[in-house]
Formats: C-alpha cells, sequence, structure tokens
C-alpha cells in the first residue's frame, strides 16, 4: 500500500500585538500568504471579523484589556494543514482617564444642571471634596457625586478628587 502526503508549508502572519486600550482601537487588518490550492479559515476568541476573504481578514478587536487569539487554518483535499495563531495583547490604559467640566448652570432649563467628573475612571473616583472660594467644604463623597449647586452663590469653587492614589485639583464656575 502506498500513501502520499502533502505537507503544507507553514505561512506567515503579519500584525501588531500589543495595544493601549485608551482609544478606540481601529480596525486591523491581518495576512497571510496566498495558495489558490488551499482553503483558509479563520477563527477569533473576542471580536468581531467585519471582513474576510482567502488570504486576509479585517477585525475589530474589543474595547477591554485581554489576551486574545487569532488563528487561522488552510486545508487541501479536505485534509487539514497549516494552523498559525497570533496573540494579540490589549493593555489597560496607563493613564487615568477623567474629564473635569468646566462649569455648569443649575437653572432648572435641563441643560447641565449638576456637576459630576466624567471619564472611563470616573467610577474609580476614591474620595471627592469641593471647596468655595474662602476654603470652606460645600460638599464631600466617598466617590463621584453629582454635585447641583443648592445654597451655593454663582462663583468659582474647588473641586478635590484622589483616584488610583493621585490627587486632582480643579476650578469648576457655579452659572445661575
Amino acid at each position: 500500500m502506498r500513501w502520499l502526503v502533502y505537507i503544507l508549508l507553514p505561512f506567515s502572519l503579519f500584525s501588531q500585538e500589543t495595544y493601549d486600550n485608551c482609544i478606540d482601537i481601529p480596525l486591523q487588518t491581518y495576512q497571510v500568504s496566498y495558495d489558490a490550492n488551499k482553503l483558509y479559515y479563520w477563527q477569533i476568541s473576542a471580536g468581531e471579523i467585519s471582513e474576510i476573504s482567502s488570504n486576509s481578514a479585517t477585525i475589530q478587536w474589543p474595547d477591554s484589556a485581554g489576551t486574545y487569539i487569532l488563528s487561522v487554518w488552510t486545508t487541501r483535499f479536505g485534509c487539514e494543514g497549516d494552523t498559525s495563531y497570533h496573540l494579540v495583547n490589549i493593555n489597560n490604559c496607563a493613564n487615568i482617564q477623567l474629564y473635569f467640566p468646566s462649569s455648569f448652570t443649575p437653572n432648572k432649563d435641563g441643560i447641565n444642571e449638576v456637576y459630576e467628573i466624567k471619564g472611563r475612571d470616573a467610577s474609580e473616583i476614591e474620595y471627592m471634596s469641593i471647596y468655595n472660594r474662602w476654603g470652606q467644604r460645600i460638599a464631600e463623597s466617598d466617590g463621584n457625586i453629582a454635585w447641583d449647586g443648592k445654597n451655593c452663590q454663582s462663583g468659582v469653587y474647588i473641586v478635590n478628587i484622589f483616584v488610583k492614589n493621585n490627587r486632582f485639583i480643579r476650578t469648576i464656575t457655579l452659572i445661575k
């Protein structure tokens, strides 16, 4: 009895390996060398394949930190051939992401009624306090608060927060 063994030569996958999720990760296109006699199959552990052809795939990776796997394998004459794996690491953002509005207008028009710190790390705020221009504490909390400016005059106030062992001090303008 005679056996025929086909050895499918390895192919390579070209891509960037590490992303930072501080910003939206753009669509990424991955390619492998192409052989018209092979069928190509693509699989990802998370994310979305937005476009696929025989030897390339365009992928939108998730925006959460983790290690994700892209795998591609081939078949020829019904036999499985080469398999290539590629790890994509998405790291947490090293920078704290907070947005401090500079002013708010609690005038009951439904727009900018409260002062609240926004951003990806706003839920991580460990301490927040607000002071008037004479240094008197107006509000205090063990987390992010929505301050309505009630019983306070128009003017400039100071917000002081602690998040992830960092202190931030900003000014707020209350406009009535």
